[in-house]
Order: C-alpha cells, then structure tokens, then sequence
C-alpha cells in the first residue's frame, strides 16, 4: 500500500498538537488538521457472483462484541483501537454490546440490525436475494484515526477469515 507511508509521516507530525485536544475530548480541533489519507486510484474487483448464489459477511463499525466471550474495545485509546471482533452467525444481535462512545447508541440498541443487519441479511437469504450468509462476521471501532495499521493489519486479517470461509462479497455498515 503505497499511501501509508506518507499518511505515517503526516500522522506522525499531527499527532503531537492532536494527542491533548483527543484527551480532552476537544475531537473538532483535534480532527480540523487530521491528515486523511488520499488515494490516487480506487481498487476494484469485478463481481464474479450472482448475488444470489453468493456467501455475503458483515463488517460494521460499530464496535460490537459479545459481552463475556470477548473484551470490548479500548474506548480509553486515543489512537483509537484498531482490533476486530469477530462475531459468528449464530449469535443472537440482541446479545451484543456496544463499547463504541463516538455515536449515540439509541437507535442501535432499539434494533441492532441498523448497525448489525444480520436478521435482515438472514431474510434475504431465505427469499433466495442471497446465497448464503458467512459463518464469522466482524465488528471493528468507526474512530481509528490510526488509519495505516487499520489498513495495513486489521483489514487484511479480517480478508484472510473471509477468504478462509469462502466469501463472495462484505456488506461495510459503517456506523
């Protein structure tokens, strides 16, 4: 990835003025001078699959987990947590928690599937919209300012468990 070394040396300059505004929770100064990345071109791979034959996981960012099986992400990071969780089909969306403190949680906890469509997901596949749904799917934290390891290990570990059972495609629900 040929723009997370430029991106490092830009975080690395913002990072000093953006690490007390991030303890003090002041995020709109912090992110005023965030150094987004940029990205000359967009990569794409052609669907192969129609979507009806096709294994399809979700992603969310969300910061869901499964409250006693997994820790909850590090809320306290002010680099933020790049881990994942990964969830597995069969887990009950109502069962989950919510350890992301950057959007309100209301709307999510009245019905997960708005962060979380599994249940949706799951009706489509039995209307035959879709193939099949993945075994595993993942939960990572929308606030990942440390936007190079997000790329450079979470988002390749989660395509390897993907490849690993077979995914067609990922529904993002970015949150």
């Amino acid at each position: 990835m040929e723009w997370t070394a430029e991106f490092r040396a830009r975080y690395a300059e913002w990072w000093p003025q953006a690490e007390p505004l991030l303890a003090a929770h002041d995020y709109s100064a912090a992110f005023k001078t965030y150094p987004w990345p940029t990205f000359a071109d967009t990569p794409w791979t052609p669907v192969a699959k129609a979507l009806g034959q096709s294994r399809i996981a979700v992603v969310t960012t969300g910061g869901l987990y499964r409250p006693g099986v997994d820790p909850p992400f590090d809320v306290g990071a002010l680099g933020g947590d790049v881990s994942y969780r990964a969830i597995p089909r069969e887990t009950a969306i109502a069962t989950l928690a919510i350890a992301h403190p950057h959007f309100a949680h209301e709307v999510a906890e009245a019905d997960m599937n708005t962060v979380f469509p599994l249940d949706r997901l799951e009706e489509l596949r039995a209307d035959g919209v879709i193939g099949d749904l993945a075994p595993t799917h993942f939960s990572t934290m929308g606030y990942a300012p440390r936007a190079a390891d997000l790329a450079e290990e979470t988002a390749p570990a989660i395509a390897a468990r993907m490849r690993a059972e077979a995914v067609d495609a990922a529904l993002l629900v970015p949150v």
